[in-house]
């Protein structure tokens, strides 16, 4: 297992329970796995990581969480295949980011820097994200229940037949990082 090729992956619950130490609960039930990505002639092959593969290579899953989040960091600066694209502009009936065209997009929820670079992107200093399946993340201001009600409403339109689906559950974004959003 080459640690340059780990990567974090978003999953709707875990594959198998006895791999919960060696992964990371985002919230809502959604977890983040290891898995290794390797390029093939017909795109990009994801394996899982197993804990005894961890344990081979000499990593504690606390390490190799954070190479994986180096990774998945380098990858969304770098790559050109990970499309970003900020839909509407502030105070527009419809605005938010979107990351998709890669199936590393859900993942970038856990950059560290997506609180930061949404707010700034969005003008806005509460912001939520939903991650509807693997190709995609959705970040958009916090606004009212109304307009997260109607975003989350039009992506379950759009995403109900996803290959990957993992939540339409809300997170909020913070500069300590990502937690349940659960309305009041």
């Amino acid at each position: 297992m080459n640690p340059d090729h780990l990567y974090p992956y978003l999953v709707p619950g875990l594959i198998n329970p006895g791999w919960e130490p060696v992964c990371v609960a985002v919230g809502h039930g959604v977890w983040a796995q290891l898995f290794t990505d390797t390029e093939a002639a017909a795109g990009i092959v994801h394996t899982t990581v197993s804990p005894e593969q961890l344990r081979d290579a000499g990593l504690t899953p606390e390490e190799a969480h954070a190479r994986a989040l180096e990774n998945l960091v380098r990858f969304a600066d770098d790559s050109p295949d990970l499309s970003i694209q900020l839909l509407g502009n502030p105070g527009d009936a419809v605005n938010f980011l979107l990351y998709c065209d890669h199936p590393r997009a859900a993942a970038c929820l856990r950059l560290p820097d997506l609180y930061e670079q949404a707010c700034d992107l969005l003008k806005a200093t509460e912001v939520c994200a939903v991650v509807p399946q693997r190709e995609s993340l959705v970040v958009l201001p916090k606004r009212d229940r109304a307009y997260r009600e109607m975003i989350v409403g039009k992506l379950r339109e759009l995403e109900a037949d996803a290959n990957r689906p993992i939540s339409f559950e809300l997170f909020e974004l913070t500069p300590a990082g990502v937690r349940e959003f659960h309305e009041s």
